[in-house]
């Protein structure tokens, strides 16, 4: 039980390793000049979608093998939880990349160097995430609002499915 739940997670880690190393990937394409500014945003605009698309998938996915193979309460809560954390992660690597090409896509970024400005991106999509939204950091372009739009769509479906299969271990 224990092997097949840790092996789910590291898994569950590796896919979407994948996903925001494509998205980093993006940001060193860019950092040595590799491609203009319009083509890295839209590779990063077009892969915010597919990767929102593929979280709500897999979200469904996970949580309705969790459910159909009786796992315990506790293997639910850890892989969303781990689930979580990569949908945020991945969707700081986007705004970091974002910011990157158009400063101005953001307003509230305190930070100069790359390091500090992902660790503020990070902070920016846990907020967006959990829709909390305090406003100290604030997309200023349209094209910034795609992908905080996403996530917020992301965050809302992934909770409340993860509200609804809740009531599914609460009646075993």
């Amino acid at each position: 039980m224990f092997r097949s739940f840790r092996n789910e997670i590291i898994e569950l880690s590796a896919q979407h390793a994948v996903v925001i190393s494509i998205g980093l990937l993006v940001f060193l394409v860019d950092k040595f000049e590799g491609l203009n500014n319009p083509t890295n945003y839209a590779i990063t605009i077009t892969w915010a979608i597919f990767k929102s698309v593929y979280f709500i998938f897999h979200n469904f996915r996970s949580i309705n093998k969790i459910v159909g193979n009786d796992r315990s309460f506790n293997h639910f809560i850890a892989l969303v939880s781990v689930n979580v954390i990569l949908i945020i992660t991945s969707f700081a690597v986007d705004y970091f990349v974002l910011y990157k090409i158009y400063p101005t896509s953001f307003k509230g970024v305190l930070a100069s160097d790359d390091g500090s400005i992902l660790a503020e991106m990070l902070y920016f999509s846990l907020i967006t995430f959990t829709t909390t939204g305090f406003g100290d950091i604030v997309p200023t372009a349209n094209f910034a609002r795609l992908p905080v739009s996403l996530e917020i769509i992301v965050g809302f479906v992934s909770t409340i499915f993860v509200i609804s299969n809740f009531s599914n271990f609460k009646e075993k």
